[in-house]
């Protein structure tokens, strides 16, 4: 779940390339759940991935805090790190997505970070992320109604274009073609056009980040390597639940998610893992926005612990991205989602002492 406060709008930068024409599926197609192939994944080495998450805001912390917090995740024992990059749009309605300068990294940044991060012996996976500057109303980029979809599938299409060049000159191991976007899933045609021309350019492993609501429709599994989606299941009524209680409910959960494995015939990542030590991490774990809500440290503990207990060692599950890791000290003041000097930093430390399982 990305702690995304509105950024001031500045100097916008506007990169597109030239490539192809929107195709709508019609309203009645749009129920039709996909299906697919069983087509075993050929490309994949180097799995599980067992790492943590960094979302880029701020390019004065290049050069030091952010390296830091590659030194913090290297100690705690992750063998990847999940750069997050955050593109924007005005609202949902618009049709030009842009970078801003003033937070955005240039690719030197950029580059020299996923540098830093491959000297400490870790595989790096960059996940451009959409962001709405001025959401109106309840908007979010899972809901965008662009007034040209023809212009946004452009304008999307070049920032991917950008940061797929600097992914494959800096020897990132796997692409994020995007994340949550599910109003656009529907158009395949444009998704497939969109991997053909990243794959152009970058030549590692290339994934999409579906909602974890939402897996199951998006159409276009087939041409990626493996399946990527958030993770932020309702897994209790309330912050009393216990350990016992969340892996029975990570056992219907796990059921569903491995059956649709099996239907594709690759392997799950969860791409955002995480919970925020609020009291409501369990019954709203995508909710870190009520200043209110009192800090539970212990909750945070106990929904790391029934994760782990559920999901380390499964076969058909490729690995799992923390969310997150950003600079600063966490600690029990913290309400937000690091676990980082917090009892769940405990609890991170030991799984990843861990032997790694095998995945299928």
């Amino acid at each position: 779940m990305i702690g995304r406060g509105g950024l001031v709008a500045g100097l916008l930068v506007y990169i597109a390339v030239s490539l192809g024409c929107m195709i709508f599926a019609p309203p009645e197609q749009r129920a039709i759940r996909p299906q697919y192939t069983a087509t075993r994944a050929t490309r994949l080495t180097g799995f599980p991935l067992r790492g943590v998450a960094m979302q880029l805001q701020r390019i004065d912390f290049m050069d030091t805090e952010y390296r830091q917090s590659i030194d913090e995740i290297v100690d705690v024992g992750a063998d990847t790190v999940m750069f997050v990059v955050d593109p924007h749009m005005e609202n949902g309605t618009r049709s030009r997505i842009y970078l801003d300068m003033r937070f955005t990294p240039t690719p030197e940044q950029l580059g020299g970070l996923i540098d830093y991060a491959k000297s400490k012996k870790l595989r790096v996976m960059l996940m451009p992320i959409v962001l709405l500057e001025n959401p109106k109303g309840m908007e979010w980029r899972g809901t965008i109604k662009p007034d040209n979809w023809d212009e946004w599938w452009e304008s999307y299409r070049g920032i991917l274009y950008h940061y797929s060049w600097v992914a494959e000159k800096h020897g990132v191991d796997i692409f994020v073609i995007g994340s949550e976007l599910v109003s656009s899933e529907t158009m395949a045609e444009e998704w497939r056009k969109t991997i053909d021309m990243v794959r152009q350019t970058f030549k590692g492993l290339v994934t999409y980040s579906a909602n974890w609501d939402h897996y199951r429709d998006v159409p276009f599994w087939d041409q990626l390597d493996f399946i990527s989606m958030n993770c932020y299941y309702k897994l209790g009524d309330n912050h009393n639940v216990t350990i016992e209680k969340i892996q029975q409910r990570w056992k219907d959960i796990q059921s569903n998610i491995l059956n649709f494995q099996k239907e594709v015939g690759k392997p799950v990542v969860f791409s955002e893992v995480g919970w925020c030590s609020q009291q409501n991490a369990a019954h709203e774990p995508w909710d870190y926005t009520q200043p209110d809500i009192p800090i539970d440290l212990d909750l945070q503990r106990r929904l790391y612990e029934a994760f782990f207990k559920s999901w380390y060692g499964v076969p058909q599950f490729g690995g799992f991205m923390i969310w997150e890791w950003p600079p600063g000290n966490g600690g029990p003041d913290d309400r937000n989602y690091t676990p980082e000097a917090k009892p769940a930093e405990k609890v991170l430390r030991e799984w990843l002492a861990k032997p790694r399982w095998k995945v299928e």
